[in-house]
């Protein structure tokens, strides 16, 4: 599996966005200013990081 965070400006929905897919699947979403990562851990501690960077109180993830 792989975690795509993605890092563009979450207004006006007020989330930080993770994506889940299967490790050979490629999401449009790719083509915005994202990271992948291979765990899970990392790509929530990196989202972390953004939600306090943008000030925004949720993060939610979406399993493709």
């Amino acid at each position: 599996m792989k975690w795509i965070v993605l890092k563009e400006n979450p207004q006006p929905d007020n989330y930080i966005a993770i994506m889940v897919a299967e490790e050979g699947r490629t999401l449009q979403v790719e083509s915005k200013p994202c990271t992948t990562f291979k765990s899970s851990h990392e790509a929530i501690d990196y989202a972390r990081l953004l939600r306090e960077q943008y000030k925004v109180m949720n993060i939610r993830i979406f399993y493709v």
